[in-house]
């Protein structure tokens, strides 16, 4: 009977209307338009999406094929991702054991960063050959202003090596403030570097596309895809001077990425390069079968903090999977407390073990673009083809990639971006579990280790404005590291909350104001059920705190702040009192309050205030 009902069940089709009918009848009083989010790539995102919103010229049925969306090759040549964790070690021998290693773990390329290493001179690729085929297993090493040194010890050993050895130096000295004079010495001899790899080691790729400075710094998705186009322009035209056809420095290029936060839009941030590359590639004439090139990533710093450093574990694993379901090639999983020391063996193993996870057990590298056919991430991929090319386009007519970087066009927007994604931190419209949300007060964290060694800067380079990393969360560890030292002067930060009323009236308030100080490492002392203006002026007299905040519904507040206002300002003239909620300054003044904590404020511009007031009470 139940197998006739099902054959014979009829279902109705749902316009778009029955779905937002539906949708509303779940917000209760809200409005639909409350689930439209704005991005920072000034992109809206609709709670729904539908078939009319796809353009269906732009999406291939399979990969290797049309614009190159679902992946560079068919699914017969389809290899997944390579697992490329590049490790960091001073020592040469060290670095030697743990390559070995986590090649045993499941590593499946020669990953290291040259940058670490206290003596380049010790480093021996014949060596490393001699315990690992190199010419089999691949290289990734991206040698940064080390670039020429490595390459030098490549060429004078007579080994087979495939993968990787490159880098860019348009962006490898940028957070510095350098970029290269295309008309010195110094781009004559890379050149002439770039043309003896390609006599003497054909097989390997050697010019890098760096967009990760860029996405460190703080820059939105359009404007990575955008310079990514416009850095692979300067390479192509560099070296079409040389008499390299683009097909040709083409087959020297591999780009790399980071990989942020905000998961679709990353995703579809692999998925609309491919589509613009193939643009870019048809616009320079390649043949159709020389338009492929590897993509690396790397879970991006920006995101990760040194408080609560466990939560980047659950970060890197929620990018890892954006990168890997967007196609990427090469993959690096940073250790989750490689920002506050040396990455422990275990972080290691862990950021290892996340793609294995990913890959062993999930089967993801067996799926043939997993996102593909979504309308949401169709559409938004196709957003973002728009706009990148645009963004491109602009980068063009202002004169190029080393143009905008000489005039500081394009690290002003750069930065404009950041400060916009640093500033929702504050307020806390962007959520960063143990730092500006959910933090542990009391927890003992360390700080941030300067990452690589800065050679002397070379010859023909042109000085800019910098273009430095940031890490959203570095303020609030400011703050933290504030609190630590007042704490080790015997001055723990604290802050007395006088609690008004029931617990369930005041625990609220209570609760928010003490997450708000728990960011920046205060200590909230709780003093609750106050029924009496007699009680709360004993509690005063007696504490040891200078600091209180009132916390309670406005009915009590009405009635107890302008009188303990008024009986603090003139007993306790050394007192800061504020209040939980939502006034203007003219409420505040009529209640005799110094200030207040609300949902929206920019706590840290409030806790920085705390702090400054009391380092000058210390300091006399």
């Amino acid at each position: 009977m139940f197998t006739d009902q099902a054959k014979n069940t009829v279902f109705n089709k749902a316009t778009i209307n029955d779905w937002e009918k539906t949708a509303q009848s779940s917000l209760k009083n809200a409005s639909l338009k409350d689930l439209y989010t704005d991005t920072y790539e000034g992109i809206q995102l609709t709670p729904l999406y539908t078939q009319n919103n796809i353009d269906y010229r732009r999406i291939d049925q399979y990969p290797g094929e049309g614009n190159f969306l679902r992946g560079f090759f068919p699914p017969e040549k389809k290899q997944g991702w390579r697992i490329a964790q590049i490790i960091k070690e001073e020592d040469w021998n060290k670095l030697k054991l743990q390559i070995e290693n986590s090649l045993k773990r499941g590593q499946d390329t020669v990953a290291f960063d040259p940058l670490q290493l206290a003596r380049l001179a010790d480093v021996s690729f014949k060596e490393l050959n001699d315990i690992i085929p190199l010419d089999q297993v691949p290289l990734l090493i991206f040698g940064g202003n080390r670039y020429e040194i490595i390459t030098e010890k490549l060429l004078d050993e007579n080994i087979n090596v495939t993968g990787v050895i490159a880098a860019d130096v348009v962006s490898a000295e940028l957070d510095d403030g350098f970029i290269p004079d295309v008309k010195s010495d110094h781009m004559e001899d890379w050149s002439s570097q770039i043309k003896r790899l390609d006599r003497e080691f054909p097989q390997i790729r050697t010019i890098l596309i760096d967009i990760k400075p860029y996405k460190e710094a703080g820059a939105q998705v359009i404007q990575e895809l955008g310079v990514s186009l416009a850095l692979a322009v300067f390479y192509l035209e560099h070296m079409k001077k040389l008499g390299w056809p683009p097909e040709k420095t083409a087959s020297k290029l591999i780009f790399r990425f980071g990989i942020g936060s905000n998961f679709f839009m990353e995703l579809s941030k692999f998925r609309a390069f491919r589509v613009l590359w193939k643009t870019l590639a048809d616009a320079y004439g390649m043949p159709a079968g020389e338009q492929a090139v590897p993509i690396s990533a790397e879970t991006a710093n920006i995101t990760k903090s040194v408080l609560d450093p466990y939560v980047n574990m659950l970060r890197a694993g929620n990018e890892a999977f954006a990168g890997i379901l967007g196609g990427v090639n090469y993959l690096h999983v940073g250790p989750f407390d490689e920002l506050s020391k040396q990455a422990t063996d275990f972080s290691i193993r862990i950021a290892g073990n996340t793609q294995l996870l990913l890959k062993e057990e999930s089967f993801l590298d067996q799926v043939v673009d997993p996102a593909g056919g979504s309308y949401y991430i169709e559409a938004l991929t196709s957003s973002l083809v728009n706009d990148g090319w645009r963004f491109f386009q602009e980068i063009d007519h202002r004169g190029g990639m080393i143009e905008v970087l000489r005039e500081g066009w394009l690290q002003r927007k750069v930065k404009k971006a950041a400060a916009d994604r640093l500033k929702d931190m504050e307020t806390r419209k962007r959520a960063a579990v143990g730092v500006n949300v959910y933090a542990v007060a009391s927890e003992k964290a360390g700080y941030p280790i300067k990452e690589g060694k800065s050679l002397p800067k070379g010859r023909g380079m042109l000085k800019v404005e910098p273009l430095r990393s940031v890490r959203l969360a570095e303020k609030f560890e400011s703050l933290r590291e504030k609190a630590s030292k007042l704490s080790l002067k015997g001055n723990t930060p604290t802050v007395g909350l006088i609690c008004l009323g029931e617990l369930r009236a005041y625990k609220p308030y209570a609760d928010f104001v003490a997450g708000v100080l728990a960011t920046a490492g205060i200590q909230a002392v709780w003093k609750d059920g106050f029924q009496s203006l007699d009680d709360i002026k004993r509690y005063m007299m007696e504490s040891s705190e200078i600091d209180f905040c009132l916390c309670g519904p406005h009915s009590f507040c009405k009635e107890f702040a302008p009188k303990i206002g008024r009986w603090a300002k003139e007993n306790l003239p050394n007192v800061h009192l504020d209040i939980a909620g939502d006034f203007t300054k003219e409420e505040l003044a009529s209640l005799h309050m110094d200030g207040t904590f609300y949902s929206g404020q920019n706590i840290f511009e409030k806790l920085y205030g705390m702090f400054s007031r009391w380092e000058v009470d210390l300091n006399g």
